[in-house]
């Protein structure tokens, strides 16, 4: 199931339909949307005058993204599970991280966290 918001171009569609005299379930209909998703969008644009979609106010990490970079350059031999207990997380927390910030594992002499993009990654995999 997708959570992310239907597209702009749809709801601008939807909104000109009941526009043009048209029910909000015959445009449930045609357009196989919920109702109630429909009628959410002509209230906001009868109330508001648009029918964008709601900013999605995320959580914000518990931890300082620089503080981990840092830690990172000055630690390039660290295990996961060290830097979990130096942030107060368990080391799959600190490897979500790592990920989360293109940071990857590379297989060397000396084994080092390196930051690489994604696309290097399958580019060199190739």
């Amino acid at each position: 199931m997708s959570t992310s918001p239907y597209s702009l171009d749809l709801r601008k569609r939807v909104v000109e339909f009941i526009k043009a005299s048209n029910s909000q379930r015959s445009a449930a209909a045609i357009f196989k949307l919920n109702p109630s998703t429909i009628s959410r969008w002509w209230l906001r644009y009868t109330k508001e005058g648009h029918y964008e979609a709601r900013v999605r106010i995320g959580r914000k990490p518990r931890i300082d993204l620089e503080a981990l970079k840092s830690y990172i350059e000055s630690n390039p031999n660290f295990q996961t599970a060290d830097m979990g207990k130096h942030f107060g997380m368990s080391g799959s927390g600190a490897f979500y991280w790592l990920r989360k910030l293109n940071f990857s594992y590379k297989k060397k002499p000396s084994p080092i966290w390196k930051q690489v993009k994604k696309s290097e990654i399958t580019t060199k995999s190739l």
